[in-house]
């Protein structure tokens, strides 16, 4: 291996540089799924990182800052980093946050978080390649159940 491929390796972990904040890692089949065709020329031959601050339009990170993927350069909408419907929240079954508040709405309850679970026991899932973290969706179903369900509580919905 010559000298121009080693990744020096500064104990610190990866920060975002549009806000310093630390980013996880990502496999590299999550990054090359999600980016647009014209994108993955520009790929760099080293490790990607994902930044899940909301308010940064900064999706991946190349381990050395030098290559930044943005939103708009992912052919699907990344759910920490939307305000506005339909917020993605389950990208192997397409589930959103409007689906969860929906039947909240029309049946004071849901079944997705069970759907989703029992989809995922039966090796459905596909999270390496579909969700833009790389991670399983399971967690962010579960808050956005407990959300829907404080918010049908109070009335809002």
């Amino acid at each position: 291996m010559t000298q121009c491929c080693i990744i020096p390796h500064t104990g610190d972990p990866p920060v975002c540089p549009m806000n310093e904040q630390v980013v996880k890692p990502v496999g590299r089949i999550t990054v090359e799924s999600l980016v647009k065709p014209e994108i993955k020329s520009d790929l760099l031959p080293q490790p990607y990182y994902f930044c899940n601050a909301p308010d940064c339009d900064t999706v991946y990170v190349s381990v050395l800052g030098e290559h930044l993927i943005t939103k708009d350069q992912l052919f699907v909408r990344v759910g920490i980093k939307e305000q506005e419907d339909p917020v993605p929240i389950c990208y192997c079954f397409n589930y959103d946050r409007q689906a969860i508040q929906a039947d909240f709405r029309n049946k004071g309850s849901t079944e997705i978080l069970k759907i989703i679970t029992a989809r995922v026991k039966a090796g459905e899932c596909r999270c390496e390649v579909t969700n833009p973290s790389g991670t399983c969706c399971l967690g962010d179903i579960s808050r956005a159940v407990k959300q829907a369900e404080a918010m049908h509580q109070q009335g809002f919905l």
